[in-house]
This record gives C-alpha cells, sequence and structure tokens, in this order.
C-alpha cells in the first residue's frame, strides 16, 4: 500500500446539477466533501496539492430495493473527473485543452474543471472493461500527453451493514470485502471518513449522525488507489476508484 505523506493535499470533484464543484483543503484523512445532489454519479475523489493536475476514472454502482416483492437492482456508472494547475496555485484551475477518457469528451465548466457524467445517449456512462485511457490536447502550461493506467481498479464487495440508522449511537458502516486500495472513502450523508486501504468499515459517532436530520439519506464506500507519471517534465497524478452507494433512512 501506498503511503500518502504530508506533500499531499485533498480535495473532491462534484458534478452538482450541470456545474463542477473543485477544492484543495488541508492534509486531512477525515476531510468530509460536499453532499452531492446525485451521489452516485459525484462520488468523492481524491485530488493532490502537487503536482501539475489530477485525472480521475470512477467506477460506481447503486443498489436499491425496489419493494413489492421485485428483486434488489443495481445500476452501474461510468464517470470522469480532471483538474489541472499552475503547480503553484492549487486553488485555481488552468484550461488543458480538449480532455477524453476512453474515447468519452469531458466537460470544462466555468471554474476551469473537467468531467463526464451519463447523459441521454449514454445512460451509463463510461464503460471501464479495461485500464482507463486518457487524452489531453493540452494548452498554455499544461502539455499534450497521452497515459493508459496500469494500476487497475480496486475490487469492492456488498454493504453489509443495516440501512436503517438509529437516531441514537453510533453507527459502523461496513463492506464485505475490498482489495487493491491505497485509501477508502466511507461517507454517510454528507460526512465522509478516509480510511486505509484494507479497512472495511468506519465508524460514524451519535453526534456526526445528529447534524444530518431524519429520514431518507445515503452511505457510500470507496476504494482508491492512484499513480503518478510525468509528461514533459511536469508530474500528473492518475486515480481509479469504485464506488458502492446505498439508500439508507435515519430514524
Amino acid at each position: 500500500m501506498k503511503v500518502f505523506n504530508e506533500a499531499f493535499k485533498f480535495g473532491r470533484f462534484l458534478v452538482l446539477a450541470g456545474a463542477v464543484s473543485f477544492s484543495i483543503t488541508s492534509c486531512n484523512t477525515d476531510d468530509a466533501p460536499e453532499t452531492p445532489v446525485d451521489p452516485a454519479s459525484n462520488p468523492p475523489t481524491p485530488t493532490f496539492g502537487v503536482g501539475y493536475g489530477t485525472l480521475a476514472a470512477v467506477q460506481t454502482v447503486t443498489t436499491f430495493d425496489p419493494g413489492f416483492g421485485v428483486p434488489i437492482q443495481e445500476i452501474i456508472l461510468g464517470v470522469g473527473s480532471a483538474g489541472f494547475t499552475d503547480g503553484v496555485d492549487y486553488a485555481n484551475l488552468i484550461d488543458a485543452g480538449t480532455i477524453t477518457l476512453e474515447g468519452e469528451s469531458l466537460t470544462k465548466f466555468d471554474n476551469g474543471a473537467y468531467a463526464y457524467s451519463p447523459n441521454n445517449t449514454n445512460p451509463t456512462g463510461i464503460d471501464f472493461s479495461g485500464n482507463p485511457s486518457w487524452e489531453v490536447s493540452g494548452s498554455g502550461s499544461v502539455p499534450a500527453f497521452s497515459h493508459t493506467t496500469s494500476i487497475g481498479f480496486p475490487t469492492l464487495g456488498t454493504i453489509t451493514s443495516s440501512t436503517t440508522i438509529p437516531g441514537t449511537g453510533d453507527y459502523v458502516l461496513t463492506v464485505s470485502n475490498l482489495s487493491g486500495a491505497d485509501s477508502v472513502f466511507f461517507m454517510l450523508g454528507g460526512i465522509s471518513h478516509t480510511e486505509a486501504g484494507t479497512a472495511t468499515s468506519s465508524t460514524f459517532t451519535e453526534a456526526e449522525i445528529n447534524t444530518m436530520g431524519t429520514g431518507a439519506n445515503f452511505m457510500q464506500v470507496a476504494p482508491y488507489r492512484w499513480e503518478m507519471a510525468t509528461k514533459s517534465g511536469k508530474d500528473f497524478y492518475f486515480v481509479t476508484e469504485a464506488v458502492k452507494t446505498q439508500s439508507v433512512t435515519i430514524e
């Protein structure tokens, strides 16, 4: 397992109603991404406070129970995001030209972030049948480059914890198994914990749960891994992530 040192910082890409929100935070493994409007297609994703950009390929699986005797269903989506900097000001994203992931073009948003999410013509998103391949046309200080990741995706089992969360006491979010991860996001509502790559559970305190209110909400487990590649003398970070999303009810 790779170990993150103090040079790394964590942020997130979130596609929110057609706009991407990007931020870089201090080095804090309990950093909580904002609550996504659609958590299935907007999972928490790491970024790095070093280098010149982060490019993330994400496989998401949403599990839901339609009831009425219908078997539990799964929706599988493929999404991606990217952000580029000048290597000094990590809060300011810069233009990198045209970005494609597995041949699918990412949309550039007003804040400089790039993202791809499922749409009417491609409702299941990107097909990650092999190692994700990126193409960057380049612009200004961002060089043109191609890169195919060699790390594969983490393997993620089933979320096994209860989907009904009591209003009192702590709650342990668990998954049956996972492997091949450098770190793991465990998210309940808008609160995220980052655990070691071998972790299969994370505990959310009663105090944390009480900030979420009651009623319908969601939980996620998102193991990820990363690799760095140098292009034209500049370091870029490539992330592969697997995500399971499950609807829950907070009492």
